[in-house]
């Protein structure tokens, strides 16, 4: 039996919507790409888990920094014209962000296993495992807010989904920071109502990503205590 044959128009539609999706994610993909450079010229002395750790701190670092300002100069026109903009592949980015943060753990893992009783003499790489947990908390928690933004302000005859206290119906990315902060810590909606079923199911992945998130640093943390101890 012959495998089956896929048309070519569709594959050049996927290939379009790819190449849309990063097209519309500057930010991300200029991360993503100074996290490959960095980890390729680290010095080839080091630990391939260190080299790891590094260029992804590197690489969160100006993802963070680009988000930052991008945020403190957004109005509201811009926010809605962005969400617009890049309402196509959101769940393939956050898909993709949860497997980067996956591989980070694995290379943190990597980086701490058979210190044992060295851990001690080891600052150097427990700050750099240290510093890679906060890194990759922080970054999941804005890539979920600029989510909860895009979620909110996607479809102009239907936005919402959220509903924040004092009626403020046009909320900004602190607003949103604000709502995914409170989640990824406590994870809990706080003061914020959760109104429409797009937002519950994002808020469900949410929740799920921050459980699994804090479980293993709290995993982490037990089995570097135990090895200082």
């Amino acid at each position: 039996m012959s495998a089956p044959q896929v048309a070519p128009g569709r594959t050049r539609r996927s290939w379009h919507r790819v190449w849309r999706m990063l097209r519309s994610r500057p930010r991300l993909l200029g991360s993503v790409l100074a996290m490959v450079l960095v980890f390729a010229l680290a010095p080839r002395s080091l630990a391939w888990s260190t080299r790891a750790l590094i260029g992804w701190d590197s690489g969160v670092l100006l993802y963070l920094g680009v988000c930052w300002r991008m945020m403190a100069r957004a109005d509201l026109g811009r926010l809605r014209a962005r969400a617009h903009r890049q309402d196509e592949g959101r769940s393939v980015v956050l898909v993709v962000t949860s497997l980067c943060i996956a591989a980070s753990f694995a290379a943190i893992a990597a980086e701490l296993h058979g210190l044992g009783d060295h851990a001690a003499s080891n600052p150097l790489r427990l700050c750099l495992a240290g510093v890679t947990v906060l890194l990759s908390w922080v970054v999941t928690q804005v890539v979920m807010a600029l989510h909860y933004a895009g979620e909110f302000y996607s479809d102009p005859k239907a936005e919402g989904g959220l509903a924040f206290p004092g009626g403020e119906h046009e909320p900004n990315y602190l607003d949103f920071l604000y709502f995914s902060f409170t989640m990824g810590a406590a994870a809990q909606t706080s003061d914020v109502a959760v109104t429409s079923r797009g937002m519950r199911r994002l808020v469900l992945a949410h929740t799920i990503l921050a459980f699994l998130f804090n479980t293993t640093i709290l995993a982490l943390a037990v089995n570097v205590g135990a090895s200082v101890i």
